[in-house]
């Protein structure tokens, strides 16, 4: 009986023990569950506003001089870099001294243009009179047939000057279209400016041939600087434009300056460019999050951060 009874006390009192084990777990989860995310922290990426566009060129060629530095203000349309152009400089040149010969003979028919019209105009004249006479017998038919052949010849002059002229036309608009022809290759061989802005990275040097689609250098356009970060899946729905953050140095809480989202995504990615592993496997998904920056001098492009968000 006795082994009984401990038997059962026993059984009773790991009972008694479970019991209050589930009441504990259960208090800890719902504490767990009521505590407040008070701020978001994320690994984020300085660039500029208006993003970083890689320049390069469409043509082969050589290198002939850089005009830019890194980091130096440029203003929009300023020359960056410019390829070997003799060539097509020695093309442009002789097409516009064909030009300017065809231009002056286009000018000079439209000036014997002229004089044949008044000669014209005075021959009708004369023609009109020596055939009054003529028919008045004031005059001989001979002179009024003389009068009529000196007009013709000079009626006929003129439409030969026009059609010489339509033609010295024809060649002068081919001449300005081979020149702007030449002009748009000299132009595809130089790199300007985009916008106001500035040279972050130049990748080639003087003398070194290109081949077209290259990237030569990395240009910053002006427009501030934000801070790019994602937010896993789990918080993505508490962020949201006009909410408030600190930019602090990585792996610190020294707020290097504030900031404020500007864009949430609309869509879940997978993360990218804060995965240093190209082996990770993990499914998690991320909301990406842009957060303008108040102080753009205290960041540097292209630098890592971290971004606490206030929620």
């Amino acid at each position: 009986m006795k082994k009984i009874f401990f038997g059962a006390f026993g059984l009773l009192f790991l009972v008694a023990c479970s019991g209050k084990k589930e009441e504990a777990n259960d208090k800890s989860l719902t504490d767990y569950k009521v505590k407040k995310v008070n701020e978001l922290v994320g690994v984020a990426r300085i660039e500029p506003l208006n993003k970083i566009y890689p320049l390069g060129v469409e043509v082969n060629g050589r290198i002939n001089q850089i005009y830019a530095q890194e980091g130096a203000p440029l203003k929009k349309g300023q020359l960056i870099l410019e390829l070997d152009n003799a060539a097509e400089n020695a093309q442009l040149n002789q097409s516009t001294m064909r030009l300017n010969a065809r231009s002056e003979r286009l000018n000079s028919l439209k000036a014997r243009i002229e004089a044949i019209k008044i000669k014209l105009s005075a021959a009708e004249v004369n023609m009109k009179r020596d055939k009054d006479l003529a028919d008045a017998d004031a005059g001989t038919k001979q002179k009024a047939f003389d009068s009529e052949t000196i007009y013709n010849n000079f009626k006929a002059d003129l439409a030969v000057a026009n059609a010489e002229m339509r033609e010295a036309e024809a060649s002068v608009g081919e001449l300005n279209a081979e020149i702007k022809y030449y002009n748009e290759l000299l132009n595809k061989k130089k790199i300007f400016a985009p916008a106001d802005g500035m040279v972050l990275s130049i990748d080639v040097k003087p003398g070194q041939t290109i081949s077209p689609g290259t990237k030569l250098l990395e240009f910053a356009p002006d427009g501030g600087l934000i801070a790019i970060t994602e937010i896993d899946e789990l918080f993505a729905l508490k962020v949201k434009p006009g909410m408030k953050a600190d930019i602090t140095a990585q792996g610190t809480r020294d707020v290097l300056t504030t900031g404020q989202i500007i864009y949430c995504a609309p869509f879940l990615s997978k993360k990218s460019i804060f995965s240093d592993k190209a082996d990770n496997l993990e499914d998690r998904r991320v909301r990406e999050v842009r957060i303008k920056i108040d102080k753009p001098e205290s960041v540097l492009i292209g630098s890592r951060v971290e971004c606490i968000i206030k929620l």
